[in-house]
């Protein structure tokens, strides 16, 4: 994992991003998983993370002015998101790209398998929730009965159409998502043919919004 060798938390520490940008995390109350949210839900409160909105404009890029000062507290490594000094200190400084811009985004797992397991669990309606959430009311969450198994049989006619040079194309997502479904296969069902096998299934406003996701994905790929 990259965090072993960039010395940073992962994805869901308060200071989450790999390319340590800044961008706090927020969490639910009494739940240590922080989530990267620009926008601030409603009605929150929970203490050292209830930031307003932030702007994506906003965001600033890597710079060793926010990392190396905050090297001489790693025992605040919640406020700091680094838990041990990467071992590219290591490097001559003139022989690097600098630190932290040297250090890649990871985006293996968050796209290809945490985020997955988060949408798709949504927009099928089995994401666990709180006990006072209603799943009745998940007006997203469509992808359920004749609906899903029909996705999976989209998902799986487009094998045929993928160039070989895509390695393992996406299998029926229906029958095989709880039985070894790659990182890959994930990659390539939201991010290669999803916008197109989705469409129509999803409600316009949620995929319309998912497009954005396979935008954004697609640009730090």
């Amino acid at each position: 994992m990259l965090a072993y060798l960039n010395g940073l938390v992962g994805h869901h520490g308060k200071n989450g991003c790999q390319l340590y940008c800044g961008l706090k995390g927020q969490h639910k109350e009494k739940v240590g998983i922080y989530y990267p949210c620009l926008l601030k839900p409603d009605n929150y409160t929970v203490e050292g993370c209830d930031h307003d909105d932030v702007s994506a404009e906003d965001i600033q890029p890597a710079s060793p002015e926010l990392y190396l000062p905050n090297l001489k507290y790693l025992e605040q490594h919640l406020e700091t998101g680094i838990f041990k000094p990467t071992i590219f200190l290591g490097f001559r400084p003139d022989r690097i790209l600098g630190i932290p811009t040297c250090f890649g985004s990871d985006i293996m797992h968050l796209p290809s398998l945490n985020i997955p397991d988060l949408i798709i669990n949504l927009w099928c309606g089995v994401f666990t929730c709180d006990a006072g959430d209603d799943k009745q009311t998940w007006w997203w969450a469509t992808l359920v009965g004749e609906v899903w198994k029909s996705l999976g049989k989209a998902v799986a006619d487009t094998r045929p159409h993928l160039p070989g040079s895509y390695d393992r194309p996406p299998r029926n997502i229906t029958e095989k998502i709880n039985s070894g479904y790659k990182a890959w296969e994930f990659w390539l069902f939201l991010y290669g043919i999803g916008p197109a096998v989705l469409y129509g299934w999803l409600p316009d406003r949620i995929w319309q919004h998912y497009c954005k996701l396979v935008q954004a994905v697609h640009i730090i790929s």
